[in-house]
């Protein structure tokens, strides 16, 4: 049977994941990371905007709104649907204007908090100077945001493409959609996994935990989108701004099932190898907690 680790098993390894998940309170710092990422989002989504607003037509950034819908929740499509829209309706920011560099600055931040929480996750003390911590994260921003972009562009023509062809073409096409962007989605988590921690590793494409996180995000969204249709009555409880409630906990979610992808790399890391003496959950849980503290100089 195929095992996590030579010489771990399933339930040593799920046990060592629970532990650290508990330990390092991962639900806390989701919260945290959701709360940064909130303020960092329609700045980000200005600069977004700006960017595309040079490649993009009208048309093209409806089909975008269109594709996070098929991911966000509606309530919180429709609140980044309409901010992408007035953006691109008024343009009333430039490049190289005061309001598209503090765009970039107060996105990059979304990026920082990030940071500090996978250093966090493995335990790491991040002793870049400040130059380099905000440089990295502004870099990261100019990357995700061409991502982003080149996403968009490929969903948009993909489908007039594959209409042309028709046929099973067409069909081939539209299944494809959600895999590719969950690749494409696990490159980058796993990027951001290996570049933004203050620990120096190998660098590889795709990563267990970005591949497992990503699964579990798409399919943790399109739930939480069901609870939210048919079951949540947020709007009930919060009045006007159940919507942006809705977006707090989609956000939330997803902070959590990315910080847990960084944790399963994290555990298959530390996972003692290779040994054959019998080892209890337990022992194996203490060899984890202490392998991951920094070490000292």
């Amino acid at each position: 049977m195929l095992a996590p680790a030579p010489g771990v098993t399933w339930k040593e390894f799920f046990l060592a994941l629970k532990d650290r998940f508990l330990k390092d309170k991962l639900m806390d710092v989701a919260g945290s990371v959701t709360f940064f990422g909130i303020l960092a989002l329609f700045p980000f989504l200005l600069f977004l905007v700006t960017l595309g607003g040079l490649v993009l037509r009208p048309p093209q950034v409806e089909a975008f709104i269109q594709q996070i819908g098929n991911v966000a929740p509606a309530d919180a499509a429709r609140i980044i649907g309409g901010q992408i829209r007035e953006i691109h309706r008024s343009q009333s920011v430039g490049l190289l204007t005061v309001g598209f560099v503090g765009a970039i600055w107060s996105a990059s931040g979304g990026v920082v908090s990030l940071m500090d929480a996978l250093n966090g996750l493995l335990h790491v003390d991040d002793k870049r100077p400040f130059w380099k911590s905000r440089g990295l994260a502004i870099l990261t921003t100019f990357g995700a945001s061409a991502l982003v972009l080149l996403a968009a562009f490929v969903g948009v023509a993909a489908g007039p493409i594959a209409h042309a062809f028709g046929g099973p073409v067409e069909k081939v096409v539209t299944w494809l959609r959600l895999p590719i962007a969950g690749l494409l989605i696990a490159f980058v988590w796993a990027a951001l996994y290996q570049i933004l921690p203050d620990k120096p590793r190998k660098f590889r494409l795709l990563t267990p935990g970005s591949v497992i996180a990503v699964a579990f995000w798409l399919l943790a969204s399109w739930g939480f989108s069901l609870y939210v249709m048919h079951f949540g009555e947020y709007n009930k409880t919060y009045g006007a701004i159940g919507g942006a409630v809705v977006m707090l906990m989609w956000m939330w979610i997803s902070a959590m099932v990315m910080l847990a992808g960084a944790l399963i790399n994290a555990v298959l890391e530390e996972l003692p190898r290779g040994r054959t003496v019998a080892r209890t959950p337990a022992a194996v849980a203490t060899s984890l907690q202490g392998g991951l503290r920094p070490r000292s100089a």
